[in-house]
């Protein structure tokens, strides 16, 4: 009997490194997390090679989710989300030369879409987008059945969209990484109640949002106008079957509710969209990132 091949994957965030061992077929064996410190790159780059050797099971790759812009055949890193040192950086080559195993590297969000479609709620969709909630806003695009990555790497990222007039703001401030995510979302809820932002975490908003604490009600309630803007116009540009919604707030019971009703005062209806939520939630990065290992480096 033929031994399943396992690689070690990582999906890293600005607050901490997901990582995994994981068979060709998508099955976490292990699972586990360290912290990057505060989006720190050497911390991340220890993390991963401390991580790889304590593997007691032998290891035929390394597969990495990161955000940023990302070559996903060399493995450079245009820019790197959150971890300002991955800007221009040859995460694959030197991953490479210190494991001495192949590496490959791709966008997060676009690793949760590849893990969606293999293992998730888009196994059967041809077209459909992949919208994930968090810090800021990011986005993949999987049309006529295969991602769609643009010709600098940059398609599907939705957070830079400005969806409101600039008014007294800069153009940045009028992004849906700035009016419909979790940080702006925190900021706000604590500069309201003369809080520190690391005393309020965003389930701590939402909390305060099911209790109908006006000043929690009018935040949220602007943060779903916002994203529901965001979906209906994503929807018109690309008519895709399906929107999948990820990052943790997708993991709110009522959040398809919540952004249906602002969808339907916009105009959209059930007909027009299918709206779900991604199932393999956390573990779509690693999962996805081994996908695209799977389909870069061994066809090499």
């Amino acid at each position: 009997m033929k031994t399943m091949a396992v690689y070690l994957a990582f999906d890293i965030g600005g607050t901490d490194v997901k990582y995994g061992s994981i068979d060709e077929q998508g099955n976490i064996l292990q699972h586990g997390r360290f912290s990057s410190n505060q989006a720190d790159g050497e911390t991340v780059l220890q993390g991963i090679a401390e991580q790889f050797a304590r593997c007691p099971t032998p290891i035929q790759g390394v597969a990495i989710s990161a955000p940023g812009f990302i070559d996903p055949v060399s493995g450079y890193m245009e820019t790197g989300g959150a971890v300002h040192a991955f800007h221009h950086f040859p995460m694959k080559a030197y991953l490479e030369q210190k494991l001495e195993v192949p590496v490959s590297v791709e966008n997060d969000v676009n690793c949760v879409a590849l893990a969606e479609k293999w293992r998730g709620n888009a196994q059967d969709d041809t077209d459909f987008l992949c919208l994930t909630i968090g810090t800021g806003v990011g986005g993949a695009l999987f049309l006529d059945n295969k991602l769609y990555r643009g010709h600098k790497f940059r398609a599907g990222e939705f957070g830079y969209m400005i969806t409101q007039g600039l008014h007294n703001n800069t153009p940045d401030e009028c992004t849906i990484s700035r009016i419909g995510a979790i940080l702006p979302l925190r900021e706000k809820y604590a500069k309201s109640t003369g809080r520190s932002l690391e005393d309020v975490t965003g389930e701590d908003v939402f909390r305060a949002y099911d209790r109908k604490e006006p000043m929690a009600v009018y935040y949220v309630e602007s943060l779903f106008q916002s994203l529901a803007i965001c979906l209906y116009n994503l929807s018109f540009i690309l008519n895709p079957q399906k929107i999948l919604l990820g990052g943790a707030v997708a993991s709110r019971a009522t959040l398809l509710d919540e952004l249906w009703r602002h969808l339907r005062y916009l105009g959209l209806s059930e007909k027009d969209l299918v709206l779900d939520v991604c199932r393999l939630q956390n573990q779509a990065g690693m999962i996805g990132a081994v996908y695209h290992h799977l389909h870069t480096c061994n066809q090499m």
